[in-house]
């Protein structure tokens, strides 16, 4: 049986060897760890990717599809005649893991990043599981210029609250609460999330928003123009809204914590209002009462 390395150490403790086939054939289940293997040169590794993965859609846009990484149908992926899988430990079932290690496939199962640091680890980590560790050298050195360059732009405007709804198809509309990858971007960025008090993803709803009060708000979308505000009027009417402190992009790229984090950040960041302008919940600038 081929080993399976089910990862439950820190990124930065690397288990899995360097690949060891001839010509490996790579199935990335997590749209993160594909652009990550992308960025590393490695997508002439790659057979297939997961639904999840769309960027760089001009390397990975014909590539084969395998389903959605937490749905991996075993003969789907056993089609590809892969030599790895490479996904995070949100991947599943678990059977059609444990049996695809059965039918020779070596699955690596990375941990979920939720901070830049754990970014920055698994980048590495990647990188040594496909002989590029000088590629996540040099990747990771940018990644930390960037990131420096956010932290200096939020000095002044940390502790702001915000608010992130998940546009994501089917799903509807929902409002990232704690325990998400919502909640450690704006964790990451200094933020308050105005919905803590929850957990996980809820759908949205009128009351909601009204009540929520926030100074930016960040909406992630799984496709470009999924989330349509002429269908959540409340939104409309919030203050930060009408004051053009919103921004929309990408939900893999503002919750994925690839290796384009920092992209990520400045552009919530670039969104925040200045500290003058942000009014507490007490009436009083966010300026006086901090």
């Amino acid at each position: 049986m081929t080993l399976s390395f089910w990862w439950a150490a820190p990124l930065g403790l690397l288990l899995a060897a360097p690949l060891a086939h001839a010509e490996p054939r790579l199935v990335s289940a997590d749209g993160a760890v594909t652009e990550t293997i992308v960025a590393l040169g490695a997508a002439s590794l790659l057979a297939a990717v997961d639904t999840t993965s769309h960027y760089p859609a001009d390397v990975i846009g014909n590539l084969p599809r395998v389903g959605y990484l937490r749905a991996l149908p075993l003969e789907g992926v056993l089609s590809l005649h892969p030599t790895h899988l490479i996904t995070t430990d949100e991947a599943g079932p678990a059977q059609t893991l444990d049996r695809l290690v059965s039918a020779g496939v070596e699955v690596v199962t990375l941990p979920v990043a939720r901070t830049p640091q754990a970014a920055v680890d698994r980048i590495h980590a990647l990188g040594e599981l496909l002989g590029r560790s000088a590629q996540a050298r040099s990747l990771t050195a940018r990644f930390n210029e960037e990131l420096d360059a956010v932290v200096r732009l939020m000095a002044d405007r940390r502790g702001a609250r915000a608010l992130v709804l998940l546009a994501a198809g089917g799903h509807g509309v929902m409002l990232g609460g704690r325990d998400t990858a919502a909640h450690a971007l704006l964790e990451s960025l200094g933020l308050q999330n105005v919905m803590a008090d929850s957990s996980g993803y809820k759908p949205a709803s009128r009351e909601a928003l009204l009540a929520s009060k926030p100074d930016v708000i960040v909406i992630a979308e799984a496709s470009p123009g999924q989330f349509r505000a002429e269908d959540w009027p409340a939104i409309t009417r919030l203050e930060a809204w009408q004051n053009g402190h919103r921004v929309t992009a990408n939900a893999m790229l503002l919750l994925g914590f690839g290796p384009r984090l920092p992209e990520a950040m400045r552009i919530v960041a670039a969104a925040v209002p200045h500290p003058g302008k942000l009014v507490s919940r007490s009436g009083k600038s966010w300026a006086d009462a901090h």
